[in-house]
C-alpha cells in the first residue's frame, strides 16, 4: 500500500510540480555525514493543443565533508517555451567552503562564490566573491531539533543588464539567518527558511533582500516532498526588471546522503 501511494504521488508531482522552480535550494542537512552527500531534482511539464508548452527544471545540492571542512555546491536551472517561444531561462550556481569551529566552537569561517543569470529579469550575468563568519546554534527537545545559523560578511559583485548596455560593480554586506526545524514524532517533517540582507556598503539605500522557506515531508528514506516559496527584493534593479519577484514550488527531491 505504501509503495502504491508513493508511486502515485511521484507521478502526480512530475506532471504538476515544476511550473515554477527558480527558488534557491536550501541545504537542510545540518549535521551531514563525512564524505559525499546531497540531493537532486529533475522535472518537466508539457501541454499541447491550443497552447504548446514545455518546461524543464533541475536542481542540485552537492556536499563533501572532511572533518571540520565542508565544500557545498548549490545549483538550479530552469527553461521553458510556449508556442516555440522561450519565456524562461535562468541559472543559479553557488559554491561555498566552510571551516567549522574556525574561531571557536560553533563559530565558523566561510568563503563563497556565485554566478547567475536570468534572461527574463534583465540579468545577463551576476558574479560575486566573498567571505564571512557564521554562528551556529542547536536546541534539542523531545519534540525535535532546531538548528539556527547567523552569518555576517561581505562580497564584491559584478552584474550586467541583458537589455541595456549597463554594468554595476559593488561591494555589498552580507547578513543572513537560516533555521531548520526537524520534527520528531509520529508524523515527522522538516520546516526550514532563510533570510538574506545585502546592502551596498557605500549606499545603504541600495538593498537586495531574499526570503525563502518551505516544509519537507519524507515519502521514503530517500524521496521527499517539498512545498516552498521565495520573495526577492531589489531597491535599484535594472530598467527592465521588477523590484519584487515571488516564486513558489511543489517539488520532489532524491537524497543520496
Amino acid at each position: 500500500m505504501q509503495k502504491i501511494r508513493t508511486i502515485s504521488l511521484c507521478g502526480l508531482l512530475f506532471v504538476t510540480s515544476f511550473s515554477s522552480q527558480a527558488i534557491t535550494p536550501i541545504d537542510t542537512k545540518e549535521n551531514p555525514n563525512q564524505g559525499w552527500g546531497g540531493s537532486v531534482g529533475i522535472g518537466l511539464e508539457g501541454e499541447s493543443g491550443t497552447k504548446d508548452e514545455q518546461e524543464y527544471a533541475a536542481n542540485l545540492i552537492l556536499r563533501h565533508v572532511k572533518e571540520q571542512r565542508t565544500a557545498l555546491l548549490l545549483s538550479n536551472y530552469n527553461y521553458a517555451e510556449t508556442n516555440d517561444v522561450k519565456d524562461e531561462d535562468d541559472l543559479f550556481v553557488h559554491g561555498r567552503w566552510t571551516e567549522n569551529n574556525f574561531f571557536r566552537p560553533m563559530l565558523d569561517w566561510e568563503l563563497f562564490a556565485q554566478y547567475q543569470y536570468d534572461k527574463f529579469d534583465d540579468l545577463s550575468s551576476r558574479e560575486l566573491l566573498g567571505s564571512g563568519v557564521r554562528w551556529r546554534f542547536e536546541d534539542k527537545s523531545d519534540e525535535g531539533k532546531l538548528y539556527t545559523s547567523l552569518g555576517a560578511g561581505g562580497f564584491f559583485e559584478h552584474e550586467e543588464s541583458d537589455s541595456q548596455n549597463e554594468e554595476n560593480n559593488n561591494w555589498r554586506g552580507n547578513f543572513y539567518a537560516k533555521w531548520v526545524w526537524d520534527r520528531a514524532d509520529a508524523f515527522p517533517y522538516t520546516l526550514y527558511g532563510q533570510l538574506y540582507l545585502q546592502p551596498v556598503l557605500d549606499d545603504l539605500g541600495d538593498l537586495r533582500a531574499t526570503g525563502s522557506g518551505g516544509i519537507k515531508f519524507g515519502i521514503t528514506e530517500a524521496l521527499a516532498l517539498h512545498l516552498e516559496a521565495e520573495v526577492e527584493y531589489d531597491s535599484e534593479p535594472f530598467e527592465e526588471a521588477e523590484e519584487t519577484n515571488w516564486e513558489y514550488a511543489i517539488k520532489l527531491s532524491y537524497s543520496f546522503d
